[in-house]
This record gives C-alpha cells, structure tokens and sequence, in this order.
C-alpha cells in the first residue's frame, strides 16, 4: 500500500504494482492530465479496482469516463453533518457484512445528479426520514459497487468527518470496500 497526493503515479508501469486504487475525498478533476487518465483507464480495462471514497464523486472536470467509473456525480449535501439511518441492502458484501441492517451514524449526507440504481448493485442507502435536508427521496443510494469497462468500482459516499476514521463499522466498511475492489472478495455486483 501506498499513499500519494499527486498523479504522476498514474503511468502503465506505476499503476501494474497495485491490485486497487482508492480516491480517498478528492474532487475536482482527481487525475488531471490526460496521458494519466489514459494509463488509469487501460489499468481498470485491465481489470484493476477502484474504491470512491466521499468526495470522490464530486468531480468539476471533463472526464466522463470517471464519472461513469464512479457510478454518478456529487451535485449537493444536506447542511453540516448529521446523524442518519444507513439501510445495508447487501447484507452479504464484505463492505456491509458486518455493518447492521439499520447503521446509525453521522456524516455529510450527499446527493447525486442521477440514481445509480439499475446501473449498480446497491449496497447501502440513506433513510431521509432519519435527517433534514435530503431531496433524492425514498430510494437514497449512499455505496455501491459494478463492474465497469473491465474494472471493479465500489464507491462510497461515506467518510466526511474526521471521526468517521475511528469507528469500527466505518472501518469495517472500507477494508470491505478495498477487499472487493481489489479482486480479494466476492464482487456480485450485477445490478
């Protein structure tokens, strides 16, 4: 495992020593230059995994393909942070399996410019019931995960606060959630 704040990591060569890549709250445009974005994408035709954490998903640039990879784009947030009920779906998922079925907790509570639903396997949604500010609905996809363009994609729109980084069952989550990008777990992720 490795940890880096740039991308001139994403070469052929650099990409071929990992069996994932996690974005971990980057926004914007995570991998700007295009001979990057090239190499990343042969990496995920190739069959690599990607894991989406939080702010993964709130791109500004011009790569759709990413987009697609991320399974839909951040378009706003409930205001602040709140405590809300996550509803595991998959309960068998090694990035839910040990979460319980209604998972109180808080965190920033995004919202999407399209349900991934029908293009994704569900693996959590939000309860809006639980909290105030949501406008997505009865159907809140909050982590998912699909097979895209060869690859593994699992996402996660959980991970905004600092403590999320010491509860246990986020934790949980996320070593799941890398397991299955990373070929290490089953990844039944079929719509």
């Amino acid at each position: 495992m490795d940890t880096t704040g740039t991308s001139r990591r994403f070469t052929a060569k650099g990409l071929a020593r990992y069996d994932a890549v996690v974005f971990l709250s980057t926004t914007g445009t995570p991998v700007a230059e295009r001979a990057e974005q090239r190499a990343f994408e042969r990496y995920i035709r190739a069959g690599g995994g990607y894991l989406g954490v939080h702010a993964a998903s709130d791109t500004r640039g011009k790569w759709a393909w990413y987009e697609r990879l991320v399974g839909a784009r951040f378009t706003r947030h409930a205001p602040g942070t709140a405590r809300a009920t996550v509803r595991v779906e998959d309960r068998t998922s090694a990035a839910t399996k040990p979460l319980p079925a209604a998972w109180a907790r808080t965190d920033e509570w995004y919202e999407f410019d399209r349900n991934p639903r029908g293009a994704a396997h569900i693996l959590a949604t939000v309860d809006e019931s639980t909290y105030e500010g949501g406008t997505m609905g009865a159907d809140h996809p909050i982590a998912w995960c699909h097979r895209y363009d060869g690859g593994r994609s699992v996402y996660t729109a959980m991970g905004h606060t600092r403590e999320s980084f010491s509860e246990p069952d986020f934790l949980a989550h996320l070593r799941g959630a890398i397991e299955m990008a990373a070929g290490r777990a089953r990844f039944n992720c079929a719509p």
